[in-house]
């Protein structure tokens, strides 16, 4: 319960910092749960999707976007400093978007 509550409370931190970037149409996170929604132009079946998930693959974080939303469900066990990286190369993305 503890490592729950540690995820839930630095996911809600993490919303706090994203959620006014320009390029996010909405952010939220409910318990372990974070997803953000980007806000840009994407066609129907287009290939946002593949874009997103190279770009993390790129810099060592899988992570499985859905659409133009981006999911973030770490297990219990992961490390504080590993779920930093995924923040700070979530902030990398929306910067070069």
């Amino acid at each position: 319960m503890e490592r729950r509550n540690y995820i839930a409370s630095v996911h809600d931190s993490f919303v706090t910092k994203v959620e006014n970037h320009q390029k996010v149409l909405n952010a939220r996170s409910i318990g372990v749960i974070l997803a953000i929604d980007l806000n840009v132009e994407t066609e129907r079946y287009g290939n946002l999707r593949d874009q997103l998930y190279s770009f993390f693959m790129e810099r060592g974080v899988l992570l499985r976007p859905l659409g133009n939303t981006i999911y973030v469900l770490p297990p219990y066990v992961i490390t504080n400093g590993q779920l930093q990286k995924i923040y700070e190369v979530i902030i990398e993305l929306l910067d070069s978007l």
